[in-house]
């Protein structure tokens, strides 16, 4: 994850005590309800990119042969895997 789980919890700390602070915007649960909330998101959204990154390398084992005899660059597969499946699935990294 890129983001320490202790730099995730200020994250979450500060979006819910912005969000306290902006009239018309109104809690329906604890400050610590919310701030686990938020960072559970956060975790969560990190996570999809690693998962992804994970996904693809696992994919490209099919080509370890290819890769290795110089006939495939690995870089390459990977950035174009990567942009194919964030088009198809619609992610927001």
């Amino acid at each position: 994850m890129k983001l320490s789980p202790e730099k995730i919890e200020l994250l979450a700390t500060a979006i819910v005590d912005e969000l306290a602070e902006v009239d018309g915007v109104l809690f329906q649960g604890s400050d610590s309800d919310l701030r686990l909330a938020v960072n559970e998101i956060i975790t969560d959204e990190l996570m999809l990119e690693e998962r992804l990154d994970a996904e693809i390398h696992k994919m490209l084992q099919a080509y370890k042969y290819e890769i290795t005899m110089g006939r495939l660059n690995y870089d390459e597969l990977y950035r174009k895997m990567r942009s194919r499946l964030i088009a198809e699935r619609k992610l927001v990294l």
